[in-house]
């Protein structure tokens, strides 16, 4: 493939995340809405979870390939982008308001769950029996999660009311079989969109010299990650915050969770040495991002946005030249 077919993947995947992107967001919004549950819940389950898709099937059958040291990079890096980029390009457009229940639970669980998969990573490697705690944990909260706000849902708002925060559409919330088929298009847009994007991307970065081994740790993780970019860039521009929030730590939480849960009961994965600084990263992330969500008044600043996204960049610097050393 030549410069041109790799610049025509990556453009076209790009318009179809766009396009995804607004479907799944207006689909969550309305779900939200006529279950009268709030839009973070929908962003910690449906969102974070039909954004999560090309992470589930890219590791799973990576584990059933047995490549489940693949699997292990994919899953830190794909947390990784969402609290460093996600987050942070996220507050760069608009400061995120930090809702009460993330201080108060999904902050605290997410520190927890990637800081043990950190540990456990640093130290002793992985065993069949922590990745079946760690997926039955997110499996426990899940149901926690759905089952209470199904219960506060005892007052949905009626179908003739207009749907908030977006005025392009002053009709009336989507009925049942649209929403299903918006997240369901969606969802597909997304998915494909974001592997032709990661493609094209990588095809590129091999074209003008970038050795593969630095595309691996950088350009499929965020390429597997930037549906979840999209679809909070798109929330964020239509004053959905708290849903971009819970989108990319919905997705943390089950990438860690499910996804490496799945994982590693199929197939163990042997942390190498090149994963040391990554398990790291993260585990400082989801630390740091406990004082963060308390600071400015319960938002995620534009400072810190910046600073979410100096450090990934300087990641990104650190991993690309340890990577050339060792070429």
């Amino acid at each position: 493939m030549d410069t041109l077919s790799h610049l025509g993947l990556f453009g076209t995947g790009l318009v179809l995340l766009l396009i995804g992107g607004r479907l799944l967001v207006s689909a969550s919004v309305d779900t939200a809405k006529r279950l009268g549950v709030s839009p973070l819940v929908v962003g910690l389950t449906l969102v974070a979870w039909g954004t999560s898709a090309p992470e589930l099937s890219l590791n799973i059958v990576s584990a059933l390939k047995h490549r489940s040291d693949l699997a292990l990079g994919n899953v830190v890096g794909a947390n990784i982008c969402n609290m460093a980029l996600v987050l942070g390009v996220g507050a760069m457009i608009k400061p995120l308001v930090v809702e009460e229940r993330l201080i108060r639970i999904e902050i605290w669980l997410n520190m927890a769950i990637l800081g043990f998969m950190a540990f456990l990573g640093l130290t002793a490697g992985f065993e069949r029996w922590e990745a079946a705690l760690m997926l039955a944990v997110f499996a426990s909260y899940s149901t926690w999660t759905i089952m209470a706000a199904l219960r506060r849902s005892a007052d949905p708002i009626p179908p003739t009311h207009a749907a908030a925060g977006d005025p392009a559409r002053v009709t009336g919330l989507l009925g049942w079989p649209a929403i299903a088929a918006f997240f369901l298009i969606g969802l597909a847009l997304l998915t494909f969109g974001g592997s032709l994007a990661s493609d094209g991307a990588s095809g590129l970065a091999v074209a003008v010299g970038i050795p593969p081994a630095v595309v691996g740790v950088t350009v499929v993780s965020i390429g597997t990650t930037t549906p979840e970019l999209v679809t909070s860039i798109l929330a964020i521009r239509r004053g959905q915050s708290d849903l971009a929030m819970g989108n990319a730590i919905g997705s943390c939480l089950f990438n860690a969770g499910a996804i490496f849960g799945i994982v590693g009961l199929v197939s163990l994965p042997e942390v190498q040495q090149s994963m040391t600084l990554p398990l790291a990263y993260m585990g400082t992330l989801a630390i740091a991002l406990v004082p963060i969500s308390r600071s400015y008044g319960r938002h995620v600043s534009r400072a810190e946005g910046v600073l979410l996204l100096a450090s990934y960049a300087a990641f990104l610097g650190v991993s690309a030249w340890t990577a050339l050393r060792a070429g």
